[in-house]
């Protein structure tokens, strides 16, 4: 699966958006009533959290396989067909529309 710079910018966006301006700080509390706000997070969020962590922890280039290309490349002996590079040039265009 891959994952476009945009689709992660968008969950980055959404991530955001939603968290922005709705944590408080426990030491403080609400002058009204005199209780504290608690923000309790659903298991769904922690997941969420989760896997964002893990999504920007992987590195934006794999070095082995830019490694393994360039020798290729080097040897003469890298080929791609026109029509897989038009077609993954399509499909990522398209995806990147729909999400």
């Amino acid at each position: 699966m891959i994952i476009s710079g945009k689709q992660v910018q968008d969950v980055l966006k959404v991530y955001t958006e939603q968290t922005s301006g709705k944590t408080k700080s426990p030491g403080r509390s609400n002058p009204v009533s005199g209780k504290r706000d608690e923000v309790v997070l659903s298991s769904k969020a922690h997941e969420f959290g989760s896997v964002l962590q893990a999504l920007q922890a992987l590195p934006e280039v794999r070095p082995e396989r830019v490694k393994e290309i360039s020798a290729k490349i080097a040897d003469g002996k890298y080929q791609v067909s026109a029509e897989q590079i038009a077609d993954k040039m399509i499909g990522r265009s398209i995806i990147d529309r729909i999400v």
